[in-house]
């Protein structure tokens, strides 16, 4: 894929899904292939990991079978690892390469890498550079406001990352400080919508169709991206488009919300067994459900759950009355 075939597919879709590290993992891209969605990317994984042909990280990098374009994010701080784990990830097959530069994990920051690589900009662009020279997919970045709240350097670092070859740029509009649930600053993302050559995407904050049109007319960027929002809903991108289409969006059913959960715990079974896979279902099934009546019951009752069969029974005690949806207690 060029460079020009990912701008022009993004133009056109205004969304991009985001790697999400814990979320976005096989099973759950699984599911997100069966909504057909145009554009995907993996959990982030370790230049590292990748030259070593970690077995783990190996099979987080296994995809789903569709015609959606499927992106592979990667993180490091090393310019040879980088540029060659990307030669390796474009020869499993990946249709574009994402830079981490927005994660703020401890883990990451201690080792130069995510959100501390704006705190370098010389080795944040030697970093794309590098990459960029070594593939001949495209290579996006994803970038916050700046690595702390008073050093924000998204705008330089963005014209540098350009040059070096980025064909698009994510900004996350909040510093690597700022937690989830506080303002994104539109005027921030703005700014570098205007300023740079390549299409900028937003994120931050947009956890419905509405919000992605009011991100979109606040920032002028060419797509958004959901984030968190995409979490245990699968639905997003129908949300979206509908509301891109100036319609209404009615979301899905109580019993589609419940079958799409179970798949999405079938696909985790099938992928690393019962009992990895209901441990790794206790954190997300609460999401499909969100704003329902006792919703902290729900939650509560996530830390009995060992088997499929108790899973089930979990689904059984959520109903409709009238518009609402209610878990009942025990």
């Amino acid at each position: 894929m060029s460079s020009g075939d990912l701008i022009k597919r993004v133009r056109a879709e205004k969304i991009l899904l985001p790697p999400l590290a814990g979320y976005t993992d096989y099973p759950y891209r699984r599911v997100l292939a069966d909504f057909h969605v145009p554009l995907m990317c993996t959990e982030m994984v370790s230049s590292g990991a990748v030259l070593r042909q970690n077995p783990r990280t190996l099979r987080m990098l296994k995809t789903p079978s569709g015609v959606h374009l499927h992106g592979v994010q990667l993180f490091g701080d090393d310019p040879v690892a980088m540029a060659g784990a990307a030669e390796s990830l474009e020869s499993m097959g990946f249709d574009y390469i994402d830079i981490n530069m927005g994660c703020a994990a401890p883990a990451l920051i201690r080792n130069g890498a995510g959100v501390s690589l704006m705190g370098a900009p010389d080795r944040a662009v030697q970093v794309v550079s590098s990459v960029v020279d070594a593939v001949s997919v495209p290579v996006t970045c994803k970038i916050r406001l700046g690595e702390t709240r008073v050093e924000q350097n998204a705008l330089e670092l963005s014209l540098g990352l350009v040059d070096a070859g980025a064909a698009l740029i994510t900004v996350h509009g909040r510093s690597g400080e700022k937690r989830f649930g506080e303002p994104v600053n539109h005027g921030a993302i703005r700014e570098i919508v205007e300023s740079v050559s390549v299409p900028v995407v937003a994120n931050g904050g947009v956890y419905t169709g509405g919000d992605a049109l009011e991100m979109l007319r606040l920032t002028g960027a060419a797509a958004v991206m959901p984030g968190r929002g995409l979490i245990g809903n699968p639905w997003i991108v129908d949300d979206v488009k509908v509301a891109y289409a100036g319609a209404s969006y009615f979301g899905p059913s109580l019993a589609e919300r419940k079958e799409v959960c179970l798949r999405h715990l079938g696909y985790l079974v099938d992928f690393v067994g019962e009992r990895d896979g209901v441990v790794t279902m206790r954190r997300v099934l609460p999401r499909y459900f969100l704003g329902i009546v006792h919703a902290t019951d729900l939650r509560g009752s996530m830390d009995a759950l060992s088997t499929v069969d108790d899973a089930h029974a979990v689904l059984d005690r959520l109903y409709e009355d009238g518009d609402q949806v209610v878990y009942q207690r025990s």
